[in-house]
């Protein structure tokens, strides 16, 4: 049997799993488009520079200047992950700072050939010694590239003029650090949203389920007594009211159905009760007639002994149907259900002599309960003869009554062929036979059973049937509240 899963915990995963990937998503896009407008700034950042170089740089120029100038226009902190190279046409460097990486050739790295159009509008740089500002100069198009290796990681732009060469770089991998920082604590909460958003998940869901939960309480809670149980729908949002609405109108339909087979039952059973009645006088007023060990007496005895069946099965019917419609009449009483099994198990030990079955009994005396006398002496009786009938030649019956936690419980155990898995939950159900009792030619309708857990539950009691015992018997447990009124 597969387990039963939860449609609250599915549509829970659902929300986790759809909102996790969304996170996900967005966390990716979100650090995608932040690392690209960080590399703009920085792209911006080295073009504003590299264009004021190389517009005012001759063979002349200093280095050192151009390195504090960047330091001044940028800050020492950021100064420091950047790194400067003036190299001229011919190839030979006039300066690089300490911070180049030794890895890389400077001169690997040229700007384009063609002219910048237009020429960038270039500040002034630091005035020379002299005071004096170096003159412009016509700028190539500047050239940017990665440079992804063992032992740089590094974001480098090439620009130049006629004479001089500068080349820019800054180091990426503070920039990357504190991409990775915000991506570690970006996944460190990811779990904790996801856990909000399974508990959000299961409170939305179970606000939203309330109506199939009170209707599958209704339905849970449904019985012959209760099908006039209606769910409201005017309150009901707009996505439950046709689910509700047409269980009502199944509830209406099945109430009205199960009225009219019951009183069809109890008018069936009551203009039969007087033609078999009379049909009972006259075939008693005829045995009385014919010499006894005669044919004619035996076959009017069958015949008498068919109509007592017969009526004691319609009388069983009428009382089932007034139980389903909760009127079956109950004249309690405080009774000695001790005094009341020990005659019963007098009478049942008359009908399993001729089997050869032996009774044992363990019975507690002077205990009462308060109880309808004659519906709990019939409820007693089917149990007794249902041990007797479904017994085998030789066998036994066990009857033990004892008080237990404040309830009268009868324990009746009989051998014979124990009830299969597959007729467990159905022993209790009407004119149902197992394979067991249709094998073996016993009278009955299958009704026994049946109207003894009505009778029983009508009291405030239980009849079960015990879980399969080692030795192949089978087990009956009736239990009565002691005392009660």
């Amino acid at each position: 049997m597969k387990p039963t899963r939860s449609f609250r915990f599915r549509l829970a995963a659902i929300s986790v799993a759809t909102s996790g990937l969304v996170l996900l998503a967005f966390g990716a896009v979100s650090g995608w488009i932040l690392y690209q407008d960080r590399l703009r700034m920085l792209d911006q950042e080295l073009l504003d520079f590299g264009c004021r170089v190389a517009g005012r740089a001759g063979r002349n120029v200093s280095g050192a200047q151009i390195r504090l100038s960047l330091t001044d226009r940028i800050g020492e902190e950021r100064a420091a992950h950047r790194f400067l190279c003036l190299i001229t046409r011919p190839g030979s460097v006039l300066y690089k700072d300490a911070n180049w990486p030794t890895a890389l050739d400077p001169r690997a790295y040229r700007p384009g050939d063609r002219l910048m159009d237009p020429q960038p509008v270039v500040q002034d740089m630091r005035p020379r010694d002299d005071g004096k500002q170096p003159p412009p100069r016509l700028q190539c198009e500047p050239r940017f590239q990665f440079v992804r290796n063992a032992s740089a990681r590094a974001r480098i732009a090439a620009f130049g003029n006629d004479e001089v060469l500068v080349v820019l770089g800054a180091d990426l991998r503070p920039m990357e650090t504190d991409l990775r920082a915000l991506g570690v604590a970006f996944g460190a909460a990811l779990p904790g949203a996801l856990i909000v958003i399974a508990l959000g998940a299961l409170v939305v869901a179970r606000r939203a389920l309330q109506p199939i939960d009170a209707l599958s309480a209704r339905m849970e809670t449904l019985s012959a007594r209760g099908l006039d149980q209606r769910i409201e729908i005017e309150r009901a949002d707009a996505e439950f009211r046709r689910i509700i609405g047409a269980f009502n109108a199944m509830m209406e339909r099945l109430e009205r159905s199960f009225r009219q087979a019951n009183r069809f039952t109890a008018d069936a059973s009551h203009e039969l009760k007087t033609p078999l009645a009379v049909m009972q006088g006259t075939i008693e007023r005829a045995l009385s007639k014919f010499p006894a060990g005669s044919e004619s007496q035996q076959a009017f005895s069958e015949l008498l002994d068919e109509v007592v069946r017969q009526r004691r099965t319609l009388d069983s019917l009428l009382l089932l149907s007034r139980a389903d419609a909760g009127k079956l009449p109950l004249h309690r009483e405080s009774i000695q259900f001790s005094e009341m099994l020990i005659s019963l198990l007098e009478d049942t030990e008359l009908h399993a002599e001729p089997r050869q079955i032996e009774i044992h009994r363990k019975i507690e005396p002077d205990i009462a309960v308060s109880a309808d006398a004659t519906l709990l002496r019939r409820a007693v009786e089917n149990l007794l003869s249902n041990a007797v009938k479904h017994n085998r030649q030789g066998g036994w019956i066990d009857c033990r009554f004892a008080r237990v936690n404040g309830f009268a419980e009868l324990v009746l155990t009989n051998t014979g062929d124990p009830v299969p898995p597959a007729d467990r939950e159905s022993v209790f159900q009407r004119f149902y036979r197992g394979a067991n009792a249709k094998a073996r030619p016993t009278n009955g309708a299958g009704l026994g059973l049946s109207l003894a857990r009505e009778i029983v539950l009508a009291h405030g009691g239980t009849l079960v049937l015990d879980a399969p015992s080692p030795d192949g018997t089978t087990t009956f447990r009736l239990r009565l509240p002691v005392g009660e009124k």
